[in-house]
């Protein structure tokens, strides 16, 4: 069941109470999305090497999807202008997402022998159709919210998608796990699951408010005119930022399933904890980055989390013990979650809104290309790349390590910040961090002397009473 959502903060257009409504309807949208999300992406590289798939094809099941994904958001402009509106986008987008489901569910018994390049092919087709609409459902969201509490309410959101999101890994583990003896049935079922979730969040897409499309000509531009204007753009520098960081990332991120089940041995379950370790952190901590966001400036949190989601690929090679690597994952999931929901509010701080779903589109093409060719690379790389320890996969790792850094130091030199901070001078990590901490620790001091008094109160009182 969906929990009721928290109430919304005051929107800037269109409308406050078609954009509460709206606000209010994504946050149910969110859920259904996570459930979706929960049982499939974390087990689809799993899937593939049931249905028998080598290293290699599940690095092409990552490379294949998102270079089809970055080449599909050069049309999502064109959708929305041959459309006419941006909410007609995502509705069509959705609902082929959602039934794509149904083949992905029956890849087994249907393809046979071709059953992992059918899955590769269907995913693929999947995924690209959801980010098709991506450009223009942030477009919207966009103009529900004022840019003071975009961080807030995407903090909020990206809670009650977490939740959702781990509690549907769970029960996806535990069936994986029941049916450990029958995989391809598992994941069928969980392929099933995702379809039935999809359609329920095309029901609340459908309740989103939108102000009739007036397309300006005069700021339509190709994709070709926004590469050229890197030297000079600060949004095209952040993307071509962001896309050389998930390059490095996704040189050895689609491995991470491979390692825990083929080098590892990590049953169904055991991998699954390991996935959901960081689902947990993740959630609760994403109100948290909103506001250090909106305080400090995403470019701070970027920066910072950048450089600790840079050392993680290493720390996988220290050890394979299960609590480590759960106790790594949650950490990751903590840093990635900063990352992640700063860099989504910095893309809609740094265009204006009529530039917004053509510039969000742009940014999904440049970081879709730098995550498939980092994991076509990794898959190539894993094969001749020398063995270090007993691990075939240490060596990707280290490799990614390495570029991560290096991105990640290059960033704050390439990328300024957008949004009009009180903050003044350099933002320092204790600025990130250690202040807030000590902010909560003060607030929560207060709240149980606040709270303590009148049980203090009604001890003295007794005496009297008896």
């Amino acid at each position: 069941m969906v929990p009721k959502p928290r109430p919304i903060p005051a929107p800037a257009s269109p409308g406050d109470d078609a954009a509460a409504l709206s606000l209010r309807a994504a946050s149910y949208e969110g859920g259904f999305t996570a459930i979706m999300s929960g049982v499939s992406e974390p087990f689809m590289i799993p899937y593939a090497l049931a249905l028998g798939a080598t290293s290699f094809e599940a690095g092409l099941l990552s490379s294949v999807r998102n270079l089809v994904l970055a080449l599909v958001q050069l049309k999502a402009a064109d959708a929305v202008r041959w459309a006419g509106s941006r909410k007609t986008v995502v509705l069509w987008a959705v609902g082929l997402q959602a039934s794509l489901w149904i083949p992905l569910a029956l890849v087994g018994p249907l393809f046979g022998s071709w059953a992992v390049a059918a899955l590769i092919g269907c995913y693929t087709v999947a995924t690209a159709s959801a980010a098709l609409g991506g450009p223009a459902w942030g477009s919207l969201m966009a103009e529900y919210l004022p840019a003071a509490e975009r961080g807030r309410f995407f903090g909020h959101r990206a809670r009650v998608v977490g939740l959702f999101s781990t509690v549907a890994g769970l029960v996806a583990g535990g069936t994986l796990q029941l049916l450990s003896g029958r995989p391809v049935l598992g994941f069928g079922l969980l392929c099933g699951a995702a379809g039935i979730s999809r359609m329920a969040s095309w029901y609340w897409v459908a309740r989103f408010h939108e102000e009739p499309w007036q397309e300006s000509p005069h700021l339509r531009f190709s994709f070709w005119q926004f590469v050229r204007q890197v030297r000079r753009s600060n949004f095209a520098r952040f993307s071509v930022c962001l896309a050389a960081y998930n390059f490095a990332v996704h040189l050895a991120a689609p491995y991470f399933a491979v390692y825990m089940l083929r080098e590892l041995h990590f049953s169904y379950l055991a991998y699954t904890g390991v996935v959901l370790a960081g689902s947990v952190t993740g959630f609760l901590a994403s109100p948290w980055w909103g506001r250090i966001g909106d305080r400090i400036g995403n470019r701070a949190v970027i920066r910072w989390t950048a450089l600790g989601v840079a050392v993680l690929p290493l720390l996988w090679c220290v050890s394979g013990a299960r609590p480590w690597m759960m106790a790594l994952n949650a950490t990751g999931a903590f840093l990635w979650g900063g990352l992640n929901l700063s860099a989504t509010n910095f893309l809609y701080d740094a265009v204006t809104p009529p530039k917004r779903h053509t510039c969000l589109a742009y940014f999904n093409v440049v970081n879709g290309v730098g995550v498939s060719l980092g994991a076509l690379v990794g898959g190539v790389a894993v094969a001749w790349l020398p063995v270090i320890g007993t691990s075939v996969f240490a060596t990707i790792f280290l490799c990614s390590t390495g570029l991560r850094f290096a991105v990640a130091a290059a960033f704050p030199r390439l990328v300024r910040e957008v949004r009009e901070l009180h903050a003044v001078g350099p933002v320092r990590l204790r600025d990130l961090i250690v202040d807030p901490m000590g902010q909560r620790l003060v607030q929560v001091l207060d709240y149980l002397s606040r709270t303590e008094a009148p049980q203090d109160r009604r001890r003295k009182r007794r005496p009297l009473a008896s």
